[in-house]
């Protein structure tokens, strides 16, 4: 393996590292998505506890059902507003069990805002995971792309400044070992300093 390619390898070992970060950094965001089923399966619980308490008051008027799920619900809150509906409901649905329509109302009322809460929050938190993954991955992507740039123009810059003169360097002097006494340093040099060499070795071969 010669100088040049040395340089780019490293320059390659460098862009891809930068990649894989990238590629790491995106994964990574994207298992944000399992915690927000873990947080909708909340929901649908709840939703679940919501509608079988509904069924309970409204078509069976099963007391031992309703309060089975009012206690599961209690304890899934996940929702601000959850915990004040739900308290209303535990004030009302005795008397609305009893016959009182004024109470049965409020509790289907507030179990329909039960309903509600719960549906919201998935809705908001589907919307809200898509956008954090998107800024995330956008924030990640730049990094990458910049140095991706920013190492591809100073591959080029370092290619006609510094690894195609050596290159010419050695090309000129392993020719004049094979006997091409002939074989000189270009005219013009891409930087004063390799100038004043490519003029130096030239001048050296000149009077041999």
């Amino acid at each position: 393996m010669n100088f040049a390619e040395k340089i780019y390898l490293y320059f390659i070992i460098l862009l891809t590292c930068s990649t894989i970060i990238t590629v790491a950094g995106i994964y990574g965001f994207q298992q944000l998505e399992p915690a927000i089923d873990l947080l909708n399966s909340s929901n649908t619980q709840s939703l679940y506890y919501s509608e079988q308490m509904l069924t309970s008051i409204s078509a069976k008027k099963d007391l031992n059902t309703f309060k089975k799920n009012l206690d599961l619900a209690d304890k899934n809150i996940t929702e601000p507003g959850e915990k004040e509906v739900i308290e209303k409901i535990a004030a009302d649905y005795l008397p609305a069990f009893r016959g009182n329509k004024i109470a049965e109302e409020h509790t289907v009322n507030d179990i329909a805002e039960l309903t509600r809460i719960n549906r919201v929050a998935m809705e908001q938190s589907g919307v809200k995971a898509k956008k954090q993954e998107a800024i995330g991955i956008w924030i990640i992507l730049f990094p990458s792309v910049f140095i991706w740039l920013v190492g591809i123009a100073l591959l080029k810059r370092l290619d006609r400044t510094f690894i195609k003169p050596v290159q010419e360097l050695n090309d000129v002097i392993f020719e004049y070992n094979k006997g091409n006494f002939m074989r000189r340093c270009p005219s013009v040099a891409a930087t004063k300093e390799l100038q004043n060499l490519y003029d130096g070795i030239n001048k050296i071969l000149d009077n041999k």
